[in-house]
């Protein structure tokens, strides 16, 4: 009866705890997600390595703040020390998000002073508030670690606008300058804290994560009808409070985002694009005029096939013979190497080994072909020209027509004829020279028959030595 009694407390205390944490367990309303339609710019984003080229690109940093490979402090845990960092160009957005990740810690649970968001006019002015100035103007959110209203161990958040006038109040939490408010435990955390601040529609919401690194964002406060033009400044700053123990305060990321941006604009054109692609429309062919085109373009050739027909005489060269005649030449260049290389080879002359003479084969095929391609080329013109006069109306009857081909003919005739002048001669030419150049074989046989005397003699002399000695013994 005595362990009824006493297991009947224990299973309604077990109960009791289960209920508890079923209810902690579920997510919170409040919890709220990123905006739907924004845009990360990392032009206006902190994230680490911080430092380039000895500094951090589009941000300053002041005071007593040192930059590190991966957290920026902003103010140490030195009695009375202040810093700051600021963005060197203002904001161009209407509506925008700001995630920013810190770090506040130290050896008390009462800190004192804080770390400060700031989205104002002026920038980059140090100050008594958090390390900025006061009667700024625009926007400040403050993460104040002392509660100074109730002077408790709380740490607290709020926000104030201010036109510029006003200074900062003794008791923020508890003056009509403030909006909002909430109390979290944001110092002395195991993981990084980070606060999301929201502009959109007119509307400031503050939200923060104590606990999941920017998974489950807990509203702190929201404020209606608030004017934030574009053209103001994003700034955090901290200072360390100036009695008992102060507070390191560490920045480690500091993420913009646009939201509900502009449709990006087209990229502009290049010269002239804009009237090709005007062109292009305007022209349209359709399959009737595609007809049209072929019947012409037929018409043209049998034109073309019909003149050249009637303008195919004896005495005039087709594209067949311009090619036997280029071939015959080369036969007969090529017929002349060889018997040159033939002679130079009797004679004794090194001979050129095989890849230098195939080389220069190929360097005078090369040449040939180039003018056998512009042989191809006047008769094109040729065959332009005629048709250009047919036209025209210049000639009166097709034996004119016949007279102007046999003249340009009779022309091209003669650069062929001139050209294999040339090549005989230089053949004539090299075969003088290879005669002449037998001259030198005298004076090698002179030499080899003036050392034969040489040899002759001093062997009759040395006999003779010997003997003279054998005659003495």
């Amino acid at each position: 009866m005595r362990t009824t009694v006493f297991l009947i407390p224990v299973v309604f205390l077990s109960t009791a705890l289960a209920w508890g944490r079923d209810a902690y367990s579920k997510p919170s309303p409040d919890i709220l997600p990123p905006a739907l339609n924004r845009r990360h710019d990392y032009k206006q984003s902190l994230k680490k390595p911080f430092m380039y080229n000895g500094a951090i690109p589009f941000w300053s940093h002041h005071g007593n703040s040192f930059v590190a490979q991966d957290f920026i402090r902003l103010a140490p845990s030195v009695p009375g020390l202040k810093g700051a960092v600021w963005r060197l160009s203002a904001n161009e957005y209407k509506e925008w998000e700001v995630d920013m990740s810190f770090k506040i810690y130290g050896q008390s649970h009462l800190g004192g002073k804080g770390l400060a968001f700031w989205y104002t006019q002026e920038h980059a002015v140090e100050g008594p508030i958090f390390g900025s100035k006061d009667q700024w103007k625009g926007l400040g959110v403050f993460l104040d670690t002392s509660d100074p209203a109730n002077q408790r161990m709380n740490s607290v958040i709020y926000g104030i606008m201010n036109d510029g006038s006003k200074k900062f109040p003794a008791n923020p939490t508890a003056n009509q300058m403030s909006f909002g408010g909430c109390i979290r435990d944001y110092k002395n955390t195991p993981s990084p804290v980070v606060l999301r601040i929201s502009y959109i529609g007119r509307t400031l919401r503050v939200s923060v994560d104590t606990h999941y690194k920017g998974k489950k964002f807990v509203t702190c406060f929201e404020q209606k009808d608030l004017d934030l033009p574009t053209g103001y400044y994003f700034g955090v700053s901290a200072e360390a409070a100036e009695i008992g123990t102060p507070d390191d305060h560490d920045l480690l990321s500091l993420e913009v985002h646009e939201v509900n941006p502009s449709p990006k604009e087209k990229a502009p054109l290049r010269p002239h694009e804009e009237e090709m692609i005007r062109k292009g429309e305007e022209v349209k062919v359709g399959v009737e005029d595609k007809e049209v085109f072929e019947e012409v373009q037929k018409i043209v050739e049998e034109q073309e096939a019909k003149l050249k027909e009637e303008t195919d005489g004896p005495t005039t060269l087709s594209a067949s013979q311009l090619a036997a005649t280029v071939s015959d030449t080369q036969y007969r260049i090529i017929e002349s190497l060889n018997t040159i290389h033939n002679k130079l080879e009797s004679l004794g002359a090194p001979v050129q080994p095989p890849e230098s003479t195939s080389r220069s084969l190929e360097e005078i095929s090369v040449k040939i072909n180039s003018m056998a391609a512009s042989l191809h080329a006047m008769e094109k013109v040729v065959q332009g020209l005629v048709g250009h006069i047919v036209q025209q109306g210049g000639v009166a009857n097709e034996q004119d027509i016949s007279k102007v081909l046999k003249e340009e003919l009779h022309s091209l005739n003669a650069k062929m004829e001139d050209m294999d002048t040339r090549q005989s001669f230089q053949h004539r030419l090299t075969q003088n020279r290879l005669v002449n150049s037998t001259s030198w074989v005298s004076y090698v046989v002179f030499l080899i028959l003036v050392q034969i005397v040489g040899v002759s003699a001093y062997t009759w002399y040395r006999k003779r030595v010997e003997i003279n000695e054998k005659k003495f013994l």
